[in-house]
């Protein structure tokens, strides 16, 4: 096990991939100390889950609608200026935030454009950022890039979450969207440092047409249908009951935002320990598929056991433990789809997974919403858990040919 931790580490033998993972590294941190300090905000000034869902779902509507686009403008420009515009956008859109609080905006509207705002933004970031760490560290390091950057995400879902409880209680979210905002210069300068090899798609076509392109690939590529349908799973289910954290903290264990971002800091320690020293353990594992599964099945028994938890340690270390299989199943889901794509349809590809696994959250995140209004979050929580085992099942009888799918090295 040890061994293959150490070698998880190989991809920062690269100085441009190295300069780009620590600017990211600083800039997730900032990033989940706003997510965490939004959901707070957005319970405080609405005491209703749904407007949680609400503005969960605006975040990731973009994901769904600009999809068949920003995979294939991902493919066609370089990718490094692509990401310098959206930092700075989503820098921009944090600072904002940040004075609407502290100018006293006690208004839900304000919330949800800027979270829409985001959510354009995200739909351009995530696939060419995925795509940008392959033209760092090359195919030969992809799944060992993409399981360490995962790694960085998991560290600021630990650290990020737990300053944003200590900053919301102790001043305000107003402070926490601000100093995301001054995270996002450590990412800014990584890209102006940086440099990449990237293959761009030939010119000529349309970005509708590179789409349609993505979708006939996908019709002779049954192995990377049933990678998408693993990232569903995690996306579907796990994200939105961690939206469910600030009623959680504040309504079944009688807390305040410390404890919610002590639960999300939870999930982002599960994950750490997932990406450290289970991925590395799922890579070696000739049956991808298999390995995937079992790691999704974890995650449903984990959250309805959660749901049955009454006291906040408990709920804690169940938090801490279904969210163990998100880098393991998202990581994995990301580095073989690359290595499955041809070089110059990689972006359009992650764009198509990431359309349809992160695209779908905004669905997830209504019903987690409405269900969690109506019947309270530990049953939400519980509804989310069953479906997951039994869907993630029914791929294990359904879909033999992935479950017995080896991947070679």
């Amino acid at each position: 096990m040890l061994k293959a931790l150490f070698e998880s580490f190989s991809p920062l033998r690269d100085r441009n991939y190295r300069t780009y993972i620590a600017g990211q590294a600083v800039s997730l941190i900032g990033t989940f100390m706003q997510q965490v300090a939004q959901q707070w905000y957005v319970w405080e000034i609405t005491h209703d889950s749904r407007w949680i869902g609400v503005v969960g779902a605006m975040a990731f509507m973009p994901l769904l609608l600009l999809g068949p686009f920003t995979g294939s403008i991902a493919d066609r420009v370089d990718r490094r200026k692509l990401l310098l515009v959206t930092q700075i956008a989503e820098m921009l859109l944090a600072f904002v935030l940040s004075a609407l609080v502290f100018l006293g905006v006690r208004e839900i509207w304000p919330v949800v454009l800027l979270a829409a705002l985001l959510g354009i933004s995200a739909s351009f970031n995530f696939p060419a950022q995925s795509a940008f760490i392959g033209d760092l560290s090359g195919m030969g390091e992809i799944r060992k890039a993409m399981a360490f950057n995962v790694t960085m995400i998991e560290i600021g879902r630990l650290i990020g979450p737990a300053l944003a409880g200590w900053v919301v209680a102790a001043v305000g979210a107003g402070l926490a969207f601000g100093l995301n905002g001054l995270s996002f210069v450590a990412v800014i300068v990584s890209l102006l440092l940086v440099r990449s090899q990237q293959v761009r798609r030939p010119p000529g076509g349309t970005a509708l047409g590179d789409f349609v392109e993505a979708l006939r690939y996908l019709r002779a590529a049954p192995r990377i249908v049933d990678l998408l349908l693993c990232g569903l799973l995690v996306t579907l289910f796990v994200f939105p009951s961690l939206s469910l954290s600030a009623p959680i903290a504040d309504e079944v264990l009688k807390g305040g935002p410390q404890l919610m971002g002590f639960l999300l800091a939870a999930s982002g320690g599960g994950a750490l320990v997932g990406a450290l020293l289970v991925a590395p353990q799922v890579q070696k594992v000739a049956r991808a598929g298999f390995a995937l599964l079992l790691a999704i099945l974890w995650s449903g028994f984990w959250l309805i056991a959660t749901s049955l938890a009454t006291t906040a340690p408990l709920v804690i270390i169940g938090v801490g433990l279904y969210s163990v299989s998100i880098p393991v199943v998202l990581a994995s889901v990301n580095a073989l789809t690359q290595m499955l794509a041809p070089s110059h349809m990689r972006a359009r590809l992650l764009s198509v997974s990431q359309m349809i696994s992160f695209g779908a959250q905004p669905i997830g995140a209504l019903v987690v919403g409405w269900t969690g209004n109506a019947f309270g979050p530990m049953v939400a929580i519980r509804m989310n858990g069953a479906a997951m085992l039994v869907l993630a099942l029914v791929m294990l009888s359904l879909r033999p040919a992935f479950r017995r799918w080896v991947v070679e090295h």
